[in-house]
């Protein structure tokens, strides 16, 4: 071909891509490679019935019905295949899900034309799709482990806490704190924001959150500098769903769990409604849940005075939680997304406690009686705005996110003497306000030959007000005690900015990183006016290499991250709250920031096998930490330690028996060491889980799991080791629209609460028993309307040659 034949051929393209296929984006997509285009180069693009671009089509070459090759359109619908000659019987079949297979005739002209498909979509709604063969949810990649939640059987029938009970490498204890690899607690992002609630907030908060509302959840060990150095274990990536054609969706969801006496009940909807550039989606939640707990203690002191206390405990939780977000397409190249989440809940627990204390000369009886009521509200909104800059994808966008926290707490405690009149009387009221702020900017550049740049900025500012007001009943008046009571307020204000780039050369990837974060920390005691300032300036380098090894299919790869973990809000308020007779909890104003430098090294075979060597060193490590006061109480504090180490392998085994069942197994083994003072504690940790996925065609799905976790240390306090089963069976109904789930949680009734504390002749045994064997029937209804389809497999589709485009 002459040269005046190509430029009007690169003239021809450009008209056409201009007036018929999608307007600039798919222009420039095909400008970029025109260059490349030679005799045997086909160029097209996929548009609906509107002239909007098609993405992500897939595209297949034949040559007398024997297929020659296949390509990915681009998100601006952009293709274009290269071959050796071009023939008559050669034709091309573009194919998407929610579209018609179209097929389209090659002839000897086609360099002189461009290929316009106008895909239609399919004439019936598909409500659903049987696949036969059963597909792990679970999918390990160099950085991260994924858990594709939609379209498995984890979709349904359980909350998101218990998601992340089942995920590899997490580990949820019974309070629902969440550690990966060890004893390292982990960030919580959902849709890119970081919630920044304590831990007793977030716990409660995704107890509450439906997994039927869940796309995928993302476990990345060692973060890169793009994200927040906040979380010293590590991120875990909530991704919630969000539907792409054009329809309305309402999931109704109900939920009834059987906690020996007790019941458990969730209900609530999920919505959506997408009308051309147009998305609203949201949901409701309410919960009621009542336990019961039994629990001891049984106290050794150095003076040999001991103490032993038996409690019965009766929790009642009522919780209501609701979502809504808003998006708006402005243009191909822009769009803005507005969301807000509310969440208010009610705990009310009620403790009876026997308790002895056991004297040289005497022994005291004692009842004591206390009400614990917490009610906490969180109300948090995002805005976000994104623009696409170029036909590489690359991107700018800005986010403003503001989180709002009420928590009222109060404690009323009634203390009776055995064989004396006397009784004592005393009320605690701590409440605690929270704001947080954050503005955020990125941009991201994509660059030919594999190359890419991140860079982004961002500033969080948080307010805190702490009140612990304690009152004693004397003589049937209720008077202050001044010496545990305070009001604390802490200011927090972060300034961000970080750089990242990555490149790929042949078989070598490679990708690196710096983040400065400065704090600026207030604290202010209210009470004693004493004042806290630390102002603090931090480097977070990070690098990932990967190699790919043999037929590319295996691969190496290294990282290294620099993270921290900041105390909690509620951790540095220097506050004392009394129990009872023997048991403080008490802050800490004097805590400061952990430090963890962490590598990892491992190698990915081609049938999913993947084996980790992880190493991190921790300074200043954060733990609470028990010790008695005058032979008598037991003060719990978080107190820095002055250094962790931890180092082991983890191994991720995909096991495929069949078609019809998969397993998957999670095993880890460390060894932690960690210092204080005088106390040097080692130990060997061993974590094994392994979840059985099984299909019975027409029947049913089904899940087994089970997981272990050995004894260890966290401070100079001993945690039993944990044995956790569950089963899990789910079958569709009501003609494919509604989900039944039966769910058993800890089916041999293992596990336990068991604690044991040896510090300077004061020992320590802890023991509580919650109702964990638990029988759970939930159900889906699924309402849809108007052009819209399975959308788990839409997102799905796009998502898997997303990913192969890069």
């Amino acid at each position: 071909m002459d040269t005046s034949k190509i430029k009007l051929t690169g003239l021809l393209i450009n008209i056409y891509l201009l007036l018929f296929c999608g307007g600039t984006f798919c222009q420039e997509k095909v400008e970029n490679r025109i260059e490349e285009r030679n005799s045997t180069t086909i160029v097209g693009c996929t548009i609906d019935s509107s002239q909007r671009p098609v993405a992500y089509s897939t595209v297949r070459l034949y040559r007398s019905g024997r297929l020659l090759g296949t390509v990915v359109g681009d998100h601006f619908g952009a293709f274009i295949l290269t071959i050796s000659e071009i023939q008559e019987t050669d034709s091309l079949k573009i194919s998407k899900v929610g579209y018609r297979t179209r097929q389209v005739s090659i002839n000897e002209e086609i360099d002189d034309d461009l290929f316009k498909v106008v895909m239609v979509p399919e004439d019936n709604i598909m409500e659903a799709v049987e696949v036969i063969g059963q597909r792990s949810p679970y999918q390990r990649l160099a950085d991260r482990t994924v858990v594709h939640v939609e379209g498995s059987i984890l979709e349904s029938g359980l909350s998101t806490l218990d998601l992340l009970q089942r995920s590899p490498g997490l580990w949820v204890d019974h309070n629902g704190g969440i550690k990966i690899r060890g004893n390292q607690g982990v960030l919580v992002m959902i849709n890119d924001i970081v919630q920044r609630m304590s831990s007793d907030e977030l716990a409660e908060y995704l107890r509450m959150l439906p997994s039927e509302s869940i796309k995928k959840i993302e476990i990345i060990p060692n973060p890169g500098a793009e994200y927040e150095a906040q979380g010293s274990g590590g991120i875990v990536r909530i991704q919630l769903k969000r539907g792409v054609n054009d329809g309305v969706k309402v999931q109704l969801l109900g939920r009834y769990k059987q906690q020996v006496h007790d019941p458990y009940i969730n209900g609530g909807t999920l919505y959506e409604y997408k009308n051309r550039k147009f998305f609203l989606s949201g949901a409701i939640a309410y919960k009621l849940d009542k336990q019961r707990y039994s629990s001891n203690h049984q106290i050794s002191y150095p003076d040999l005075s001991a103490y032993k206390s038996d409690t019965k405990r009766f929790r009642d939780i009522k919780g209501y939680n609701a979502r809504i977000t808003s998006s708006y397409d402005i243009s191909d190249r822009q769009s803005v997304a507005l969301q807000s989440t509310w969440a208010l809940s009610r705990s009310d627990q009620t403790f009876y406690t026997y308790n002895t204390h056991f004297l040289k000369q005497d022994t005291l009886n004692k009842i004591s009686y206390n009400h614990w009521l917490n009610k906490p509200f969180m109300l948090n909104t995002t805005l976000n705005y994104s623009l696409v800059l170029d036909t590489l994808a690359s991107t700018l966008k800005f986010s403003a996110d503001h989180l709002f926290s009420d928590n009222k707490e109060s404690n009323e405690y009634r203390i009776i003497s055995q064989g004396a009149p006397d009784v004592r009387q005393y009320h605690n009221q701590s409440p605690n306000r929270t704001n947080i702020y954050s503005v955020q900017g990125d941009l991201n550049i994509n660059h030919k030959a594999n190359t890419s740049y991140s860079f982004g900025a961002k500033f969080v500012g948080t307010s805190r007000d702490n009140i612990v007001i304690r009152t004693d009943n004397i003589d049937e008046q209720w008077v202050e005690n001044p010496s545990y009571s305070s009001r604390f307020s802490y200011w927090e204000n972060i300034v961000m900015g970080y750089f990242t780039f990555s490149n790929k050369f042949d078989r070598l990837s490679i990708k690196g990183g710096l983040r400065a974060e400065q704090t600026f920390v207030r604290g202010l005691s209210h009470t004693s006016s004493q004042e806290v300032r630390r102002d603090y300036l931090n480097l977070f380098p990070s690098a990932f290499f990967l190699y790919e090894i043999g037929n590319r299919s295996s691969s190496l790869h290294f990282n290294y991250a620099k993270r921290l973990r900041r105390p909690s809000f509620k951790d540095l308020n220097p506050y004392t709250l009394q129990i009872d007779d023997f048991i403080l909890i008490q802050g800490n104003e004097n805590l400061i920031p952990e430090y963890v430098h962490r590598l990892e090294a491992g190698i990915s075979f081609k049938n999913g096998i993947n084996v980790d060597l992880f190493y991190s060193n921790t300074q200043n490590k954060i733990v609470q930490f028990s010790e008695s006061i005058g032979n008598q109480m037991i003060k719990h504090k978080s107190i820095n330690f002055k250094s962790g180490t931890d180092y082991g392998i983890n191994t991720f085994i995909p096991v495929k028996i069949s078609r019809l069942w998969n397993i998957q197994n999670n095993i880890s083994y460390y060894h932690s060491a960690f210092s204080y003072q005088e106390i040097e504690r080692s130990q060997a940790v061993f974590e094994a889980g392994i979840s059985n996925f099984l299909k019975i065609p027409k029947w049913f799905d089904s899940n087994i799991n089970l997981s272990y976790r050995s004894a260890y240390y966290i401070g100079n306090t001993k945690y039993a080791d944990q044995l956790y089963s569950s089963l899990m069976i789910s079958r569709a109904v009501l003609g494919g629209k509604g989900k039944l789930s039966f769910v058993i949680d800890d089916i041999f009734d293992t596990a336990r609460e068991r604690e044991y504390t040896d510090y300077q002749g004061t020992v320590i045994n802890f023991y509580q028993k919650r109702p964990t064997r638990i029988f759970g029937l939930s159900i889906s209804y699924t309402i849809q309307k108007g052009k819209s389809f399975k959308e788990k497999k839409v997102s799905q589709s796009n998502q898997d040659e997303a990913n192969r485009i890069n």
